[in-house]
């Protein structure tokens, strides 16, 4: 990383997002959680669709960082990275992965009120972080937020959760062990979801033992395709490409709600504005 291109973030005038409370809450336990999350394999193939839609220069904001791990593969491809996170506890985290110098380059901000401007080639959020934007404003109060701080001809690469995990995973109970740590997912829905609707989820993080440790609630909203391509219109953005996420995981042609778990979007900025 270079010197610094963050700033002092601008405070949100928004309600607070459902994210906050819920990561603040998970964040020592979230590496633990994601362990056998393949981030390295999903940024490898986020690079390879921001270049083959015309991404030139290599500043990178990753929007919505939680505790680094999805910008360190982007950081060690040689990248010029700053991100963010909502949560202060998440960019805590995050920054202890990195030297002295470049943790500056991780700040606490809203992604709904980003203080950056034509600043970036590239801006990632990944993991789902839009879908914690309840509201239609919400999600083009970010959009234009984000299509703010890249420069003109600059791409955004984002992903959301499908139909698919809003009728099933949090529908459904589940237990994930990791180490002396033991999480388990209550999904609170029926599996009866339209596009459009609210869905949460209580994670409950243990000892080996049975002590509970931590309770995070996590609610979401799922966004049709159809509303993301108006809201990045309004933002003055074009969605160039959709993928859908399959096992491997593999970016695929051909998304599907009903097949893949995760849909990814590549939205690009005018060149001329």
């Amino acid at each position: 990383m270079e010197a610094p291109l963050a700033r002092t973030p601008a405070k949100s005038c928004h309600a607070v997002p459902a994210a906050l409370p819920a990561y603040e809450v998970l964040a020592p336990f979230y590496d633990h959680f994601t362990a056998d999350y393949e981030h390295e394999a999903v940024l490898e193939q986020v690079e390879e669709l921001a270049l083959a839609h015309g991404l030139r220069g290599r500043r990178v904001l990753d929007a919505g960082c939680g505790t680094g791990k999805s910008f360190l593969p982007l950081l060690r491809r040689g990248y010029d990275v700053t991100a963010c996170d909502i949560s202060p506890r998440m960019v805590e985290r995050a920054r202890s992965k990195l030297a002295e110098r470049d943790a500056e380059r991780v700040v606490v901000a809203d992604m709904r009120a980003l203080p950056w401007r034509r600043a970036f080639d590239l801006v990632t959020c990944l993991d789902d972080g839009l879908n914690y934007l309840l509201a239609e404003s919400e999600l083009a109060g970010a959009l234009r937020s984000i299509g703010a701080a890249l420069r003109p001809g600059g791409l955004a690469v984002f992903d959301v959760n499908s139909l698919r995990t809003y009728r099933e995973t949090f529908a459904e109970e589940f237990v994930v062990e990791s180490g002396h740590t033991v999480f388990e997912w209550r999904g609170e829905g029926t599996g009866k979801v339209s596009p459009g609707d609210l869905c949460s989820a209580v994670l409950d993080v243990r000892m080996a033992g049975g002590r509970l440790r931590a309770t995070s609630r996590h609610t979401q909203r799922h966004h049709p395709p159809a509303s993301i391509a108006a809201a990045c219109a309004r933002a003055g953005l074009r969605v160039r490409a959709e993928r859908g996420v399959a096992p491997g995981p593999r970016l695929v042609d051909d998304p599907d709600e009903d097949v893949h778990r995760k849909l990814v979007f590549v939205a690009g900025k005018p060149a001329v504005e």
